[in-house]
């Protein structure tokens, strides 16, 4: 297969990986999760981020809250507060040492888990939000106009 011709199928096949990884952008899960429990009160503070432009057709649909590993809670919500961030507060009966983890997630894909005591601790190094996509889309930009840099010139 002659360069040109190669070239070109690596630019149309990055085309179409973006546009198969566009369709599915809107779809995310909360960008933040945040935990906080007072023990007097025995009352769970769930603080979630979850940016949407309509929060009644894309939102936060299911908030599980967890003691110790068993379900505790599970409502189910059809819109969620805010188009940006909210409160949720539960009441939450615990123990000393008890682990209370909470999961967020989006009517449309993806969830949060979020946990509070014992020695559990959240899992790091994910790619948040939309850098993963931007991520993709910088290496893309780079590699066509790398690929197509001959062109480029005789503009």
């Amino acid at each position: 297969m002659p360069k040109k011709k190669f070239y070109y199928l690596i630019s149309v096949l990055f085309i179409i990986f973006l546009t198969i990884a566009g369709i599915n952008a809107r779809a995310h899960p909360p960008q933040s999760l945040s935990l906080v429990y007072d023990s007097n009160t025995n009352m769970l503070e769930v603080s979630i981020t979850h940016a949407v432009s309509d929060n009644t057709s894309h939102y936060i649909f299911s908030v599980v809250v967890s003691v110790n590993g068993s379900i505790d809670q599970s409502p189910a919500y059809d819109s969620q507060p805010d188009l940006v961030f909210f409160i949720y507060e539960y009441s939450v009966i615990t123990k000393n040492g008890s682990t209370i983890g909470v999961t967020a997630s989006c009517i449309e894909g993806g969830s949060l888990t979020r946990t509070l005591g014992g020695s559990n601790a959240p899992p790091e190094g994910g790619i948040p939000g939309y850098m993963g996509l931007y991520l993709v889309l910088f290496v893309t930009v780079i590699t066509l106009v790398a690929l197509n840099r001959k062109k480029l010139k005789k503009l």
